[in-house]
C-alpha cells in the first residue's frame, strides 16, 4: 500500500469521534457538541463534522486530521498520516 491508497483508507475511517478523540490526544478539549479552540480564543471557532471533516470558522481553512496535524503542527505529510493511520488501527506496510 503507498502513502495515496493510505490517506484514502484513512478518510473512509474517520468519523466525528476518532477525530475528537485525537484532537484531545494532541491537547485540544473538543466539547460535546465537537467544537474547539485552535487558537487562544474566547470561544471555540473550530468544529469537526460527521465525517470527521474539521472546519475553522476564524481562518476558512478546512481538512482532514492528517492536513490539521501537517499544517497546524508543522509535521511532515508522510509522519502525520503514518501517526492517524496508527490511531485508527490501519496498518501500513
Amino acid at each position: 500500500m503507498n502513502l495515496k491508497e493510505l490517506r484514502n483508507q484513512i478518510k473512509q475511517s474517520l468519523n466525528r469521534e476518532n477525530v475528537a478523540a485525537m484532537l484531545q490526544a494532541l491537547g485540544y478539549e473538543v466539547n460535546r457538541d465537537y467544537k474547539f479552540k485552535i487558537r487562544d480564543e474566547r470561544t471555540p471557532s473550530s468544529s469537526i463534522r460527521r465525517d470527521g471533516y474539521i472546519k475553522d470558522f476564524g481562518s476558512g481553512w478546512g481538512g482532514d486530521i492528517v492536513a490539521f496535524i501537517h499544517e497546524h503542527h508543522n509535521t511532515p505529510l508522510k509522519e502525520a498520516t503514518l501517526w492517524v493511520a496508527q490511531c485508527l488501527g490501519i496498518r501500513y506496510e
